[in-house]
């Protein structure tokens, strides 16, 4: 039996806790293996220990999570998943885990190492054929809410990029090692229970260089790229190939792979996942060859970043025409509940509806539309803040929303003069399409931020929205003196403010000085007067404004001392950088009843 990639763990909401059982811990874990049927399970079982060798549950059923037995030999096989439930304890538990035959229980499964493709090896290192064991995974105390690590932009597009990284995962073995240690004040919960991807996981941009078809089409002409047709079989290699560059990347011993075994993630894809600039192309989005390649991207997305694959022969399309079907997005919540505080987050899909559509005018002029988000996810997102607002918690317990937004709400702003110039030579249009500050998402971002301040009025809760893409770290806070966002309970303080938290990148190596400082010539000031009595900034991290360095973020919700009536759960979020440190962090704390 060949393990193909994995185990990948995958986060499960926690429901409020029900007084009258045991409280738990629980989460997916998945394996792909070289399974030639969906229909017969493996003849495994999942099992965990803790630190003293003694067995604390033992899990026999796997279900079919991704049936990918279609493709062609070597990477064909079947995702398996295992459900896992935990009893929490007092105390905050490491436990280790393996899979084991049920005709030799407590001896760990060795599973053969995958084959290679075309004497290529799948990363520079590989699992070596031994009794797979997996140690460090923590299970967080009864009542007490995830410890959070958040990422992004986890490659590079380019090889000269790569070769530009001295260590490329020094990133994802300082996350490893923080994950390991224990906390100095033993009532503190150790490690992360919760992998946060706010974009760009994969980087498949190389497939243009990889695959001799792909890189030849890209070389055609804008014109000819719009019509040409798909040839037959193209469908079925771009699915290959994205599914080996998830083997890739996200298998064998270093980088990411060490955490996605030991503490379960939540993603969302940003526009590498597909690939660069998805969404930001206009009208050659239509072409027949972009349909194909979303396709192929958003099932392998679906498959390794979420953990599922509904109808894997199904093709997926772009969510950008309205609600017909098979189109869908991406969009997630998620509730991590205690009997103190609510931790919600929210995953906004940024690629999936994200177009440009000509509209019809009345003066027979007509006009593009440039859209971020897909009317369907708008209308997801609006029943989920009211779904939020209608809980019986409201109003009575603590409460925080963490939005992931794979592209920053609030950075560097380029004036409709410089997008207008870099759709010629530049080339850089896309680029700037890209982000929330263009000038053509303007309105679209300002209904954004205004849905925020409703949701953290009517909900009683902290918005902290947390981004990714612009591979630099940055803080921002949007102000807002509009008197339907103002808490009463704050009394006359006049205004409230959502805090804006990037972390990127966490693989990707950061602009260059002198590229840096291009950048912000070419670029206005963050201060910026919204409609709305909205206002925005860029606020400090460190000594800059800018964390030119690559980095991740460590987020953990900290409960108020027992004596201590009046103090509300505080999220507390820092960076760690590759080679600065920053001892500052970022304090957010949930509005009064």
């Amino acid at each position: 039996m060949k393990l193909l990639l994995g185990p990948i763990l995958y986060a499960r909401a926690q429901a409020t806790p029900d007084p009258k059982s045991h409280d738990v811990w629980s989460f997916f874990v998945n394996v792909f293996l070289d399974s030639t049927s969906a229909k017969k399970p493996p003849a495994l079982r999942l099992c965990f220990k803790d630190a003293k060798g003694k067995r604390v549950a033992v899990f026999d059923q796997a279900t079919a999570a991704v049936d990918f037995t279609a493709l062609p030999k070597n990477t064909r096989g079947v995702v398996w998943r295992w459900e896992v439930v935990l009893p929490r304890t007092d105390v905050a538990q490491r436990l280790s885990y393996h899979f084991e035959s049920p005709e030799e229980p407590g001896v760990p499964v060795t599973f053969e190492r995958p084959p290679p493709r075309d004497d290529r090896p799948l990363s520079s290192k590989v699992i070596p054929p031994e009794p797979l064991v997996v140690s460090d995974v923590v299970v967080p105390a009864r009542g007490v809410s995830p410890n959070i690590a958040f990422f992004s932009c986890n490659g590079a597009s380019r090889a000269s990029d790569w070769s530009d990284l001295a260590q490329p995962f020094a990133l994802w073995e300082r996350m490893l090692q923080h994950h390991q240690k224990d906390p100095v004040d033993p009532a503190k919960t150790p490690g992360f229970q919760l992998l946060l991807g706010g974009g760009d996981q994969l980087y498949a941009d190389s497939l243009h260089n990889t695959m001799d078809v792909l890189n030849a089409f890209m070389k055609l002409s804008r014109s000819e790229r719009k019509s040409l047709p798909v040839p037959e079989g193209l469908e079925e290699r771009l699915l290959v190939e994205y599914v080996w560059l998830y083997r890739e990347r996200w298998g064998g011993s270093q980088g990411i792979a060490p955490l996605l075994r030991r503490v379960p993630g939540l993603f969302m894809w940003d526009d590498h996942d597909i690939f660069d600039g998805w969404g930001s192309h206009e009208e050659l989005q239509q072409a027949p060859w972009y349909r194909a390649i979303y396709s192929a991207a958003a099932r392998t997305f679906e498959a390794f970043q979420r953990g599922w694959l509904e109808q894997p022969a199904r093709a997926r399309e772009p969510d950008d025409r309205g609600v017909v079907q098979p189109a869908r997005h991406y969009f997630q919540t998620f509730c991590f509940s205690t009997a103190d505080c609510d931790l919600d987050v929210v995953l906004l899909d940024l690629r999936s509806g994200r177009t440009s559509r000509v509209i019809e005018t009345e003066d027979a002029h007509p006009q593009t539309e440039f859209t971020v988000m897909s009317r369907s996810q708008w209308d997801a997102f609006d029943a989920w803040r009211d779904e939020h607002r209608r809980r019986p918690e409201n109003g009575k317990k603590a409460r925080h929303v963490l939005v992931v937004s794979s592209v920053p709400l609030v950075h560097l702003r380029f004036g409709p003069a410089m997008e207008r110039m870099s759709g010629g030579s530049m080339g850089l249009r896309d680029d700037l399409l890209d982000q929330w500050e263009s000038a053509v998402h303007r309105g679209e971002r300002t209904r954004l931020l205004m849905n925020l301040f409703s949701l953290a009025k009517k909900s009683y809760c902290a918005v902290t929205v947390l981004s990714g893409d612009v591979h630099v770290g940055a803080r921002a806070r949007v102000r807002s003196r509009n008197p339907d966002h103002l808490v009463p309970a704050l009394g006359t303080v006049g205004e409230v403010f959502i805090e804006q938290v990037t972390s990127s990148p966490i693989v990707h190596p950061p602009p260059g000085w002198l590229a840096f400082k291009g950048m912000l010539a070419l670029s206005e000031d963050s201060r910026e007067d919204l409609p709305g009595f909205l206002h925005t900034e860029l606020l400090p991290v460190g000594k800059e404004l800018y964390l030119r360095d690559r980095n991740w973020l460590s987020i953990r919700l900290e409960r108020p001392k027992h004596h201590d009536t009046t103090a509300r759960p505080k999220l507390w979020v820092k960076w760690i950088a590759e080679k600065e440190v920053l001892p500052m962090e970022v304090v957010v704390e949930p509005p009064p009843f």
